[in-house]
């Protein structure tokens, strides 16, 4: 029988982390934001758990390498080729920078030459100890996800394994037999047009909060995929208890990620003399992975029975990532002084949450520069 459940579900637009008196931090400076983290299959990885989303655009090895080289956690897209992978391996080692925090994504088409893929990166390219591998499916809930991730678990024994996504806790102990993290979050991403296509999905904090508390009961983690808006929304994610939070709008915009810039001009209400000020702006393209235009550049065109469940964006340019990132380590750091945790991982102990109407003034908001 069909049921409306009554509970009410919340997003990170529904909520503020309340600030309170806690241990005696006087600078962001003193907060540890590096966590080692301990998984059900006994790997052990060190880290803040802040995850570019596996998709063409942001899960490139630009923004992997920068993430990386920044202490953070990375991930790249399911269409790299061994020998491009072995390349970006090379470099990172030539730089002096660690892939100990390197996520390997493959899907679940055509799974045994995903996984002979990364049979490949191992013999042939060194890819050993630090392994770590994201099997992406925007719908973890079929059969055969189940299968490819058992199957993955037997090939890899010692692997880190992500999953996902999932909306819904009841799946997360059944996952957790193999995998490590579960990546939390259906239709909730800027790109993404699943809730508008298909009416699924689960607004992201209760989802976190129902997640978590399964996972955690295994010793399993969970990642926070989709809905950041705000570097806030990534601090309300742990405060919440997410292990690791994924996003990809925010890295969309900068130098680091995939496409040229793309100008365009409008004309304003301004007058010079009597001709009205035309202002230049400069924005890159940003598309979910199960856009159109992804299904037409990566899979030869879409299939007669899907639909689209993602969208192309012209997503405002925003520079260097390496400003972004300052200001989400900035950010996280000063999101701990204000709760009194001296570190990312005593977050979720120290935070207390509460329920808003409204979270931002936005009276100057059309003025902004």
């Amino acid at each position: 029988m069909t049921q409306v459940l009554s509970e009410e579900y919340l997003d990170y637009s529904d909520i503020l982390i309340k600030p309170k008196m806690g241990i005696n931090l006087n600078s962001r400076r003193e907060v540890n934001l590096q966590r080692v983290f301990k998984f059900k299959h006994g790997q052990t990885r060190t880290g803040l758990g802040v995850f570019n989303a596996n998709m063409a655009t942001v899960g490139n090895f630009a923004i992997a390498k920068k993430l990386l080289s920044r202490g953070m956690f990375a991930t790249i897209h399911k269409h790299y080729t061994v020998e491009e992978i072995g390349v970006f391996l090379n470099q990172c080692k030539a730089d002096n920078i660690s892939t100990d925090n390197l996520f390997i994504t493959i899907g679940l088409k055509n799974a045994p030459e995903q996984v002979q893929k990364l049979k490949d990166l191992e013999s042939k390219h060194q890819w050993t100890g630090a392994r770590n591998i994201c099997i992406d499916a925007p719908n973890f809930y079929i059969p055969k996800a189940l299968e490819v991730l058992a199957d993955v678990r037997h090939e890899f024994p010692d692997a880190v394994i992500m999953v996902g996504n999932i909306a819904s806790g009841d799946v997360c102990l059944k996952l957790l037999d193999n995998a490590d993290i579960i990546k939390c979050g259906i239709g909730s991403g800027s790109a993404c047009l699943t809730r508008k296509q298909t009416g699924c999905g689960t607004p992201m904090v209760s989802l976190i909060l129902e997640c978590a508390d399964i996972a955690h009961s295994v010793n399993g983690h969970i990642c926070a995929d989709g809905g950041i808006v705000d570097i806030g929304d990534i601090c309300k994610a742990f405060c919440l208890n997410a292990d690791f939070v994924m996003a990809g709008g925010m890295f969309a915009g900068s130098d680091e990620a995939e496409g040229e810039i793309i100008e365009k001009q409008y004309q304003t209400n301004e007058l010079i003399g009597e001709e009205c000020v035309i202002q230049t702006k400069r924005f890159k393209q940003y598309y979910g992975m199960s856009s159109e235009y992804a299904n037409n550049k990566f899979a030869g065109g879409m299939c007669n029975y899907k639909t689209s469940e993602g969208r192309e964006l012209l997503i405002p340019y925003t520079g260097s990532l390496d400003k972004i990132l300052q200001d989400i380590s900035g950010g996280i750091a000063s999101c701990c002084t204000y709760i009194g945790a001296a570190s990312v991982k005593n977050m979720s102990k120290c935070a207390t949450l509460i329920k808003v109407h409204n979270q931002l003034n936005k009276v100057f908001e059309k003025y902004s520069v």
